[in-house]
């Protein structure tokens, strides 16, 4: 069974005989393992600081990974494998211990939580600029050029999360008119968030 960071914090809350102190250097020591981990394994491609950008421009650095996530989130996705597109990523075989590891480094880079009313009207910017011109991306407009399905439409046929690829590695259909689009990593992720808040409950 999996204990998350949270819980560790609320059982140490929970019994006397471990101080707060003790606490604090328990977690040090596994950020500071979970940096070692991304340095051996991910500085090749990621930036792994608060600042500066990624020697691999579609790698995101880890602190924008830290905005888009949720600890228990990252915790399984070092365990399940991260899906992603780019050829160069490795598939990854890591520990519980390990993942815990650099999902607590990941998290010491910026907020936990993600903001998803940020990315959601990001990802709003990125398709009104790149898709409004014959799409209808709101939630009752109708489209510009008919023969364009409003993306609300597209949403009830698809879940958002399954357009990632498409998305990600270009969106080809047979009209004529409609250019291929291929969005790096973090406008992917913007635009998923946009494209929830059209499904209908």
């Amino acid at each position: 069974m999996r204990i998350s960071l949270p819980l560790l914090a609320l059982v140490a809350l929970a019994l006397p005989a471990l101080s707060l102190p003790a606490l604090a250097a328990d977690t040090a020591k596994l950020i500071a393992e979970g940096r070692r981990l991304a340095e051996i394994n991910c500085a090749k491609c990621h930036n792994l600081e608060t600042t500066g950008e990624s020697p691999l421009t579609d790698s995101p650095p880890f602190r924008e990974i830290a905005k888009n996530y949720d600890p228990d989130e990252l915790v399984d996705g070092f365990m399940d494998g991260l899906a992603v597109r780019h050829p160069l990523m490795p598939d990854w075989e890591v520990t519980q211990e390990q993942a815990e590891a650099l999902t607590a480094f990941v998290m010491s880079l910026g907020p936990g939580k993600r903001d998803e009313e940020t990315q959601a009207a990001r990802g709003f910017d990125l398709l009104q600029k790149d898709c409004s011109r014959c799409h209808a991306i709101d939630a009752d407009s109708p489209s510009p050029n008919p023969k364009a399905p409003p993306f609300r439409d597209v949403v009830a046929k698809y879940d958002p999360d399954a357009l990632e690829e498409a998305l990600a590695e270009g969106i080809v259909t047979g009209h004529n008119n409609m250019p291929e689009f291929a969005f790096p990593p973090d406008d992917v992720t913007a635009i998923i968030a946009y494209l929830d808040t059209l499904k209908s409950d």
